[in-house]
């Protein structure tokens, strides 16, 4: 009942945004890259950003469904963060596994605001948030999985930019918990007043012993069907253990 009511007031979000669409700021996403932008959304205003992922990670292929994530602007500076429970679907060696995985609830912080047109200072701002148990049995984990990201952004010229996220995370294995490091690199251009185009590259570093590291690399698109509505695509590929992984995905952008 609880799920059916989240998804619904998310529903809700949603619809409201569409029937809402004007004319503000550039609209900046969180989404499709892993690297976080350093922009707050703007007080008294809500942004919804969902999508769906195909990924391949050794002998399992995951589907997820959602990923949403719901910003709010309670001041110039700060925003409040709100993950909605994805529906997963693994299939491993004939095996299907499908559920709700956990939600999130986090903030944003600008530290440093960007400045006026392409500079070589760096905006700065900070993200701490944590997973929340609330998923389905299967993909629930029994403990809350913090992280604090640093995220810093140079303006190079009036259609390029740079980003890169350092992040440190507390994941739980299901036996204990440990400290993961996580980096990032990302290059953003503005094709067009529509498109726009990345290319990034980002990595794991987990400190559980096994002196194992994970990178990718991808790249995607962004297309502004209005000022307020963003179509994007994604797909990328990387190595994990001894895997050779590929992920591809799309989501959609609204705010009101």
């Amino acid at each position: 009942m609880l799920q059916r009511s989240i998804s619904a007031m998310l529903a809700c979000a949603l619809l409201g945004a569409c029937a809402s669409m004007g004319t503000r700021d550039a609209l900046v996403s969180d989404r499709p890259d892993f690297t976080e932008s350093t922009v707050t959304i703007a007080p008294r205003h809500v942004q919804v950003e969902s999508g769906s992922t195909l990924s391949h990670d050794g002998p399992t292929v995951t589907t997820t469904f959602g990923e949403v994530l719901a910003r709010a602007g309670l001041t110039s500076r700060l925003e409040l963060r709100l993950a909605g429970n994805s529906f997963a679907r693994e299939r491993t060696a004939g095996v299907v596994t499908s559920g709700l995985e956990d939600g999130n609830i986090g903030i944003k912080y600008a530290i440093l605001g960007e400045a006026d047109g392409p500079s070589w200072r760096p905006s700065f701002s900070i993200i701490a948030g944590s997973s929340l148990p609330s998923g389905s049995t299967v993909f629930r984990s029994r403990r809350a999985q913090p992280e604090v990201k640093l995220l810093g952004a140079w303006s190079l010229s009036d259609r390029l930019g740079f980003s890169s996220n350092l992040n440190v995370a507390r994941p739980y294995d299901g036996a204990r918990s440990f400290t993961e490091y996580a980096a990032s690199a990302s290059f953003g251009y503005a094709v067009s007043e529509r498109v726009g185009a990345y290319a990034e590259g980002f990595g794991f570093a987990p400190q559980d012993g096994s002196g194992l590291v994970s990178r990718y690399v991808n790249g995607g698109v962004t297309f502004l069907f209005s000022p307020d509505v963003q179509l994007d695509m994604r797909a990328g590929t990387g190595r994990a253990v001894t895997s050779r992984d590929w992920f591809a995905g799309v989501g959609l952008v609204v705010r009101r």
